[in-house]
């Protein structure tokens, strides 16, 4: 059953809750997803999980409340929670303080987005990675199925979006023996049990084809983690960061860089970029690209969000994510960001390398397909520090040689970002969110894979 379909009741319940000087809305998040956890290329736990989350938002006389509770889809089970949950927030509302940031649009809209796309069963996904896997040692996470997002409110709002899609997350474990490779290092044994390589494959139509793929390709290319590890020494190195270290470097972005409130507190990492005191490479462009990801193109306080919003622009800082809340305090044009000012969306700019010729130009240096554990260590500077895991590799005259002990980078995306950059692939690759700690969500990073002249390593 649709989604829509086994929730959308309750929303109706919300829009004609509100009493006289009231304004009463529903936030809702949804989803029916299926869950498989793969271990040693076994699968080692199946489920599924149903869940709906309604916040009920009432508005009076300039206050607010908010009360958050779950749906179970039986109408009359949950026109009683709808029902209790108003009564509830009429009682707080009634003591609650005016909100001087208040910002509910009042402008009624409505959108319906119904994406259904065809997921696989558990059999099919077991048959696609555990085939693929071959007796391999695949530890991994499969999440698939629909996933919705609605706005109702008493002043006409009416917006619903359902999706379907699934992605697989996974490493391959080498194990011990294999060859020695180039004679580099001196741990070659049971230290190779350590080493993975890190992939994901996703879509929105299931694809055993394309997990298949994923697979045979990262046993190949995993297979270079039995040789013996290379130890270097903290220096600045010519690097090639894949698309995901790339996307991992971007995202941090989004702890305050692109926040309107964050610019006006003075607590942004882009606030250099900003001013016009620090500039990146021209060829730097990025934007938040609702429409390419599939998100939602409307949010929480009734208003739409533009389909793309640039916020960086050749090099030089675009937009603020500015939501209502930041508008009214700051007095800005709001353009519908979440509350959090985070984008959701991110869409780095392709440049002019084939990324199969990557490593040809990369010459001698490291290839880094994910960065860990990133922190800023230098907010005001945008410098950001973090670990490499999983493949990184040591590359001799375009051809990868040995892996790369864990080292920590600490540098300045100014820096990355601008002269040290060298090149932007122009394939660009689709990274989704495939966090599932609160339930799934919408959001990706489109991002190409990025040749750097030189990345400053400390440890």
């Amino acid at each position: 059953m649709p989604l829509r379909e086994r929730f959308g009741g309750a929303l109706t319940r919300v829009a004609g809750g509100a009493g006289a000087g009231e304004i009463l809305a529903g936030w809702l998040r949804a989803e029916r997803s299926d869950f498989v956890r793969f271990n040693h290329g076994r699968i080692r736990q199946a489920g599924t999980v149903e869940r709906a989350v309604l916040e009920l938002r009432l508005i009076s006389a300039g206050r607010q409340a908010r009360h958050t509770l779950t749906l179970c889809g039986d109408r009359g089970i949950d026109d009683a929670r709808v029902d209790e949950g108003i009564a509830r927030l009429r009682s707080a509302i009634a003591i609650a303080q005016p909100d001087p940031y208040l910002s509910f649009s009042e402008t009624a809209t409505r959108s319906l987005h119904h994406a259904p796309a065809r997921l696989a069963s558990v059999d099919e996904i077991s048959d696609a990675v555990c085939g693929g896997a071959q007796g391999a040692d695949l530890v991994g996470f499969y999440a698939g199925g629909p996933l919705a997002c609605a706005l109702i409110s008493s002043l006409g709002h009416d917006h619903w979006q359902e999706t379907s899609t699934w992605s697989l997350e996974y490493s391959i474990y080498p194990g011990a023996g294999g060859t020695s490779g180039a004679g580099i290092g001196t741990d070659a044994g049971a230290a190779a049990r350590d080493r993975a390589l890190k992939a994901c494959v996703a879509g929105a139509q299931w694809s055993a084809d394309a997990v298949r793929d994923s697979i045979t390709t990262a046993r190949r290319d995993a297979e270079i983690l039995r040789r013996p590890a290379l130890r270097l020494e903290p220096g600045r190195y010519r690097c090639y960061l894949s698309p995901r270290a790339l996307a991992d470097l971007v995202e941090m972005l989004g702890w305050g860089g692109f926040s309107a409130r964050a610019h006006a507190n003075g607590h942004s990492p882009l606030s250099r970029l900003r001013n016009g005191e620090a500039t990146l490479d021209p060829r730097v462009s990025i934007s938040e690209d609702l429409l390419g990801a599939g998100a939602p193109l409307f949010q929480a306080d009734g208003f739409m969000r533009p389909p793309r919003l640039e916020l960086v622009r050749a090099g030089r800082y675009g937009h603020s994510l500015v939501s209502p809340r930041s508008g009214r305090e700051f007095r800005l044009p709001e353009n519908g960001a979440v509350d959090s000012e985070s984008p959701e969306a991110l869409s780095i700019a392709a440049g002019e390398l084939d990324e199969r010729q990557a490593l040809a130009r990369l010459g001698t240096g490291l290839e880094v397909s994910n960065l860990w554990y990133l922190n800023f260590s230098d907010r005001q500077n945008c410098r950001i520090t973090g670990m490499t895991r999983f493949a990184t590799l040591w590359v001799e005259n375009g051809e990868p040689v040995a892996p790369v002990e864990v080292m920590r980078f600490d540098d300045s995306l100014f820096r990355v970002l601008g002269d040290s950059l060298e090149a932007l692939t122009t394939q660009r690759h689709r990274l989704p969110d495939t966090s599932t700690y609160d339930g799934r969500g919408f959001g990706a990073t489109t991002a190409p894979g990025a040749l750097l002249r030189e990345l400053n390593f400390t440890l």
